[in-house]
């Protein structure tokens, strides 16, 4: 999975909803809430410091009822006058049940990392989530998307153990960048 969200530039639950089989829903972890962007943030989005973006936690579910897994937490920073979103898809943001990639279909993905050890101090995003004990974090990635080309959101996804062993995903190799040929001598 790290090499897919690595070269395939889709938004993280679109990954997610190949990888698994079924299609996602987002749980709120806490009300979206304002959050003023310290300098690194800021340089990841193109933003002043200090610019007022939302910040959004929640989890990654299956949309099959409510007795369902958790598959990652995501948090994100969006930065929402910057994406060009319709008023039905604007109402579905405020909801909060609807995951930033189902909104944002023509976003592309660029990953910062993809990685099964997590990132040491990372200052950008803090990560208080598991909240459960069977929340077992499994690999780790930061991304930024991308709407015409302008940064609209910087993300951290922690994709928990229950998305690997909850069933084995499909092949997904035909979306992958081939592997260049060894030389041998």
């Amino acid at each position: 999975m790290a090499r897919f969200l690595r070269d395939v530039p889709v938004p993280f639950t679109r990954v997610l909803s190949l990888w698994v089989g079924y299609r996602l829903r987002r749980d709120p972890r806490r009300p979206d809430a304002p959050h003023d962007l310290t300098p690194r943030q800021a340089h990841l989005l193109g933003l002043p410091p200090g610019t007022r973006v939302t910040r959004r936690e929640g989890y990654l579910v299956p949309n099959l009822g409510d007795s369902a897994p958790r598959l990652a937490a995501i948090t994100a920073l969006v930065h929402q006058r910057a994406l060009d979103l319709d008023d039905p898809r604007r109402e579905e943001l405020a909801r909060g049940y609807t995951p930033l990639g189902v909104l944002l279909t023509e976003a592309r993905r660029a990953t910062h990392y993809a990685t099964t050890t997590r990132a040491p101090g990372d200052p950008d995003l803090d990560d208080p989530l598991p909240d459960l004990p069977e929340d077992v974090p499994a690999l780790w990635c930061q991304a930024t998307l991308l709407s015409a080309g302008r940064p609209v959101a910087l993300v951290r996804e922690t994709v928990y153990l229950a998305a690997f062993t909850g069933r084995r995903p499909p092949d997904l190799s035909p979306h992958l960048t081939p592997v260049p040929p060894r030389l041998v001598s």
